[in-house]
C-alpha cells in the first residue's frame, strides 16, 4: 500500500466548497480515500493474528501518549498534522478529532503505511514531536514538528 496522493477529505470538502473541485472530481477523490479505507479493513480480516499484533502494539503507544499528555493534546496535535500540505500521513489524521475513533487507530506501527510518534514533548500552549512515516522497509522518513 503506498501513501495517497489525495488531500483528506476535510480538506477536498474546503476546496469544492471554495470552488477549486467540481462537484464529481471531489466525489472521486473522496471514493478513492473510502476504498483505501475498506482495502485496509479486509487486510485485517484476511489477516486478522497480523491485525491484532498491529492493534497491540498502537493501543500500548496510544496509552503511552495520553498517560504523558492527555488524550485532548494528543488529538490536537494529530489535528493539527492533518492540515499540512505535502504531509502524507494527513490523509489518515484528518478525523483525530472525532472523539468517538479510538486514538490508537491513527498510529500505525509495523502496517504500511507506517506513522508513528517516536518523541513527545508537550507544555502549555507548545509542543514538540519526532515522526516516522512511509512506505517500505528501510524507507521511513524523519520529521520534527
Amino acid at each position: 500500500m503506498k501513501l495517497p496522493p489525495f488531500p483528506n477529505p476535510r480538506e477536498l470538502v474546503r476546496r469544492w466548497e471554495g470552488g477549486e473541485l467540481e462537484r464529481e472530481e471531489m466525489q472521486r477523490l473522496m471514493r478513492e480515500h473510502q476504498v483505501r479505507v475498506l482495502e485496509e479493513a479486509e487486510e485485517y480480516h484476511r489477516n486478522p493474528m497480523r491485525g491484532w499484533m498491529e492493534t497491540f502494539v498502537n493501543r500500548r503507544a496510544a496509552r503511552k501518549l495520553v498517560k504523558e499528555h492527555g488524550e485532548g493534546a494528543v488529538r490536537e496535535l494529530l489535528v493539527a498534522m492533518s492540515w499540512l500540505e505535502d504531509f502524507p500521513p494527513s490523509a489518515y489524521l484528518w478525523n483525530a478529532d472525532h472523539w468517538d475513533v479510538s486514538l490508537h487507530a491513527f498510529l500505525r506501527s509495523k502496517m504500511e503505511p507506517v506513522f508513528r510518534v517516536k518523541e513527545s514533548w508537550v507544555r502549555s500552549g507548545r509542543a514538540r514531536l519526532l515522526v516516522e512515516y512511509g512506505v517500505g522497509g528501510g524507507e521511513l522518513l524523519r520529521e520534527r514538528f
